[in-house]
């Protein structure tokens, strides 16, 4: 800060501690009392006064004449005068009281909007300053203060409150009252909690959500709007920091409180502008990147203008309403084309914004500026960042409610994977197994027809050319067809019954012949048997051998019938097979069962199957064998 400045402020701190309290003593005590008007209220009186004596002095020192009875407030706005920025001017207000008209209970001054600089004294004595040193450059245009009265200060009849003020900005003696402190300090708190506390706390909740809302941004770097929105937060924070502040943050010398106060009527726009950014970025609006490049390089000139040619600040007021209300129109028009909480919340702050700049020019128009007023565009940051907290929130609970029924889906579909891989694996085994079944059972087919079979068959032609006994030749002859039969069962056959039954009847079909025997095959179309393996097979084959051998050897039949078709038992469909002859037959309600009969018997019992043996003198005999599709285990 330059030395003259420095010395300037000195020499006004010195003549508002010393000087001025000794000039106003003595002779202005004699003056009438200040018009006021007086409230009774339940914890005593209170006065407010309605006009005082007010000196004002463009310097540092006060004239000896000039006083002036004035209205309260006494406001010389900075806009309206042509003081120059930077410069010092000095106001001081005289206000007279009579003592007993506020009773005995101890009292209290309040003020509001008394710029900037203050010192209160009453009867000469000082009982109040909001300042350390004489270069603090303090902040009080929105501030209530409340002042205790010491009682050892007043005395019986007539006193004087003298308020000094000095500022390099707007200046003035705000609203005064004077009366019970306990009635004032009722209506002080209040007053205080809206005007300082509540736009404190407000301003740095909204600059935190900004935050992290841009570190939210720095990993969706796609989601411009969250970049706007943060910014939008950080000029919002300026803006209102004058609300609140107790002094400029900042020195700048004689300049120091103007660029202070310049800097909430620039960032009025630019947060607005910044908040349309974001909002026409969220709506995805047509051509928003050329309507926010218009925007700010508008407000750029304008800054510029207002700067150089120091002009109202209508000049940055009146466009920046102009974006409040097109703002309100997009949130009409997106709330009408998406009804849903994500763009309901934003749409209707959006909506309701010119009603809060409308109620802060009512506001303001009606208190003249004096700082009574409770201004409520000062939450309308905190409110749209909270809006856009709630709309973020629903599209991050949707997402994450989309989340857990990916996971449940996904892990449906493991779940179901690892049940394909574990019946692949199964089926893979059992592929292993039966290709592992397949080659021993081919091999063993191969030993039998290479081995057993091929000596059975040198055996049998040995005994032939030798004239051998008739016997021995059949025995080796139906050996020999015991092999290919028991052969033929380990042959896959699909659970086809009926290729299984006519290999039978082709094997045996030379025997029959020998015999003299037709043969006829009756078969339908049946379905395969999914459980008839080798091993069921050759219980099959042996059952239908033993069947066809007893014709043959017992029945004197000349013809004989083998065939199968499907076949119901007990509500249970299945194959019924049968061999059935012409023969002499016999008494099967009599006859003792021989040992063949009981072992088909038992075969078609390991079959989960039926045997029926049926028969009579001279009528022939019938075996059936019925099989069903399903198994019960």
């Amino acid at each position: 800060m330059p030395v003259s400045a420095i010395a300037a402020r000195f020499a006004l701190f010195f003549v508002m501690l010393i000087a001025v309290p000794s000039v106003l003593t003595g002779a202005l005590y004699a003056q009438t009392a200040s018009s006021y008007e007086i409230s009774q209220t339940p914890s005593g009186p209170i006065i407010e006064f309605t006009d005082g004596d007010f000196i004002l002095s463009d310097g540092i020192t006060f004239p000896d004449e000039g006083w002036e009875r004035l209205p309260n407030p006494a406001l010389y706005r900075i806009n309206e005068t042509n003081w120059r920025i930077g410069d010092t001017h000095s106001l001081i207000g005289r206000f007279r009281f009579d003592r007993a008209a506020l009773g005995p209970k101890p009292i209290a001054i309040h003020t509001i909007s008394t710029r900037n600089n203050i010192s209160v004294l009453i009867n000469g004595t000082q009982v109040f300053r909001n300042f350390a040193q004489s270069s603090d450059q303090m902040n009080t245009w929105y501030r209530p203060i409340l002042i205790p009265v010491p009682e050892d200060v007043l005395k019986p009849g007539l006193n004087e409150i003298t308020v000094q003020v000095y500022s390099e900005e707007s200046l003035g003696v705000g609203r005064l009252r004077l009366g019970s402190q306990v009635a004032l300090e009722a209506y002080h708190q209040p007053k205080f909690f809206w005007q300082i506390t509540a736009p404190r706390t407000a301003n740095f909740a909204m600059l935190f959500i900004g935050m992290l809302v841009f570190l939210f941004w720095l990993g969706r770097r796609q989601e411009i709007e969250l970049l706007w929105l943060s910014a939008s937060t950080v000029l919002w924070f300026l803006r209102n920091y004058q609300y609140y502040a107790a002094q400029a943050p900042f020195e700048l010398g004689p300049l120091g409180m103007s660029v202070f106060t310049g800097l909430h009527t620039h960032a009025s726009y630019f947060a607005t502008a910044a908040t349309a950014a974001f909002y026409l970025c969220f709506t995805q609006t047509a051509h928003r990147k050329s309507i926010i490049s218009a925007m700010f390089a508008l407000g750029v000139v304008l800054s510029i203008t207002h700067i150089v040619f120091t002009g109202t600040d209508l000049i940055l007021y009146v466009p920046t309403t102009v974006i409040v209300f097109g703002i309100s129109v997009l949130g009409f028009i997106n709330l009408k084309r998406n009804r849903n909480i994500e763009h309901g919340v934003l749409g209707f702050t959006m909506m309701a914004t010119p009603l809060a700049t409308l109620y802060d020019l009512y506001a303001a128009i009606a208190h003249q500026g004096d700082g009574s007023a409770t201004y409520i565009s000062i939450f309308g940051g905190l409110l749209y960042t909270t809006a856009f907290v709630i709309s973020f929130g629903k599209r991050a609970l949707d997402a994450f409610t989309d989340l857990g029924k990916s996971n449940v889906q996904l892990e449906q579909g493991i779940a179901d994977t690892r049940a394909e891989l574990a019946a692949s694996e199964a089926a893979r085994q059992e592929l292993l197994v039966e290709q592992a079944l397949v080659g021993e059972r081919g091999r063993l087919m191969q030993e039998m027809h290479d081995g057993i079979g091929s000596n059975l068959i040198t055996a049998l032609a040995v005994a032939r050319q030798q004239n051998q006994p008739e016997a021995t030749i059949k025995t080796l002859s139906r050996a020999l067809n015991d092999l290919k039969i028991t052969v033929d069962s380990l042959e896959p056959i699909e659970g086809d019954l009926i290729a299984l039954i006519g290999n039978l009847r082709h094997r045996m079909s030379g025997d029959l012949r020998d015999a003299g025997i037709a043969c006829k095959w009756e078969v339908e179309e049946c379905k395969p048997l999914p459980w008839l393996d080798a091993a069921n097979a050759l219980h099959v084959l042996r059952i239908m051998q033993e069947a066809i051998g007893n014709v043959l050897s017992h029945s004197g039949a000349d013809e004989l019938r083998i065939g199968c078709k499907e076949s119901t038992r007990d509500g249970v469909l299945g194959i019924a097979s049968y061999v059935i002859d012409n023969g002499r037959g016999f008494d099967a309600e009599g006859a003792t069962l021989g040992k063949g009969l009981r072992n088909i018997k038992g075969r078609a019992q390991s079959l989960h199957g039926q045997l029926e043996c049926t028969s009579s003198p001279g009528r022939g005999c019938t075996v059936r064998l019925w099989l069903p599709y399903e198994r019960q285990l």
